[in-house]
């Protein structure tokens, strides 16, 4: 299931990034796949690193059906969609294009 919503949130953002950049006159293809990388590196980084550890360290099969647990099992897709607004604000809508001609 994470891999499904992984790849769906990707294809999304990296869309998102192309139409911008396309409408700012910037590399589309290359917007895309920053999108798509400033999702995916942070999120899977995230998920491998602190909530899969600390979701295997839970003890009990009520702490990991809680509310709380499954908060925490799919926090990656907070920090990978945070990671993207930023990236987005800050590299993508201050692009300076240079004018062709």
């Amino acid at each position: 299931m994470a891999l499904f919503i992984s790849v769906l949130l990707t294809i999304g953002f990296a869309l998102w990034f192309f139409k911008t950049a396309e409408r700012l006159g910037a590399n589309p293809i290359q917007w895309a796949v920053a999108g798509a990388i400033s999702y995916q590196f942070p999120a899977w980084a995230w998920m491998l690193i602190v909530s899969k550890p600390y979701l295997s360290s839970l003890k009990g099969v009520v702490a990991k059906t809680s509310a709380m647990a499954g908060l925490i099992g799919y926090s990656w897709i907070a920090v990978g969609l945070a990671v993207v607004l930023l990236v987005y604000k800050f590299a993508l809508l201050k692009t300076n294009v240079k004018a062709a001609g």
